[in-house]
């Protein structure tokens, strides 16, 4: 399959990449207390699974690994987002999060690519006129190559090495705060940003209510939360990510047809591909107001 090939080299790490930020952190010694509060505890479990999952992306056979790493960083921002207004030290906690954002750009990078290749070639795997499009996949293929190296670049910079150091002594919540009010918040958010949504609501609106309940589900989960809110967020999360996995394909698919030359054979291919995003969004649209429901049920009886 296109892009399942690795680099074996690895490039010099960019010094722009690592010109600010972490130098700005706070010394490690005597900065939180000496006992794990609740958040600690599920901070350092997901900075666990940033560090385990470094040996598999770096090998780079099963795309698996990175995705898992991205989820850990993504886990690891959402929590400090969310629990900012509780924190003994916010700006420590804002300054590890612009680093987490900078890694998990790049790992976003290699990921986005891993999905698109592979629905593409599922897709086109229907589509007579596939074989015009093998010049499309060889560029994104070659996007996912660089993308992956510019992560092993990351990989063994400074710059990464002292952001794992710096996890290890995780921001501390205040005394007497506690992680279900940070969820309680997250819950309240959400069902404020879906009250604001118009009937006919924007691509880019119904891409925020799925980070947002992303973020409410993440500081459910930590929080050991009722476990039947997590999963009707699971499933608005998957009927929205489904809608914006439409949106960022048709507009890929325009892009790449843009830069190669293609036949009219790779038009018509590219136009069945679009209009099966079309097909894909409207489906989305339709199921989504049905999950919203009966997330809210659950978020209530949890939360409210």
């Amino acid at each position: 399959m296109v892009g399942l090939e690795r680099p074996r080299l690895r490039p010099n790490f960019p010094s722009d990449l690592y010109d600010h930020s972490m130098a700005a952190l706070h010394p490690l010694a005597g900065l939180e207390p000496r006992e794990e509060d609740e958040l600690q505890m599920a901070l350092r479990g997901f900075v666990r699974e940033l560090r385990e999952r470094e040996p598999g992306v770096r090998l780079g056979a099963d795309p698996e690994e990175l995705h898992k790493q991205r989820v850990a960083t993504r886990r690891l921002r959402s929590l400090l987002r969310s629990t900012r207004p509780q924190l003994a030290d916010p700006d420590r906690a804002e300054r590890l999060r612009d680093e987490l954002r900078w890694l998990g750009r790049l790992l976003g990078e290699v990921r986005d690519r891993d999905v698109l290749i592979a629905y593409l070639v599922e897709e086109l795997g229907t589509i007579e006129e596939a074989g015009a499009f093998g010049a499309i996949l060889e560029l994104l293929d070659d996007e996912r190559e660089q993308a992956w190296n510019e992560v092993l670049a990351a990989l063994d910079s400074p710059r990464y090495r002292k952001l794992i150091a710096e996890l290890e002594w995780p921001p501390a919540l205040r005394d007497g705060e506690r992680l279900a009010t940070a969820a309680t918040a997250d819950y309240g958010r959400l069902r404020k940003a879906v009250k604001r949504l118009g009937a006919e609501p924007k691509n880019e609106e119904l891409h925020r209510v799925r980070i947002r309940t992303k973020r409410a589900r993440y500081a459910a989960e930590a929080v050991g939360g009722e476990s039947r809110f997590v999963a009707r967020a699971k499933d608005v999360q998957d009927t929205l990510g489904e809608h914006q996995d439409a949106v960022v394909a048709e507009e890929r698919i325009r892009e790449l047809v843009a830069q190669v030359r293609g036949t009219g054979r790779t038009a018509l291919a590219a136009g069945r591909l679009i209009e099966r995003q079309r097909s894909r969004r409207a489906a989305a649209r339709a199921a989504w107001p049905k999950a919203w429901k009966r997330l809210r049920a659950a978020g209530d009886d949890a939360w409210r």
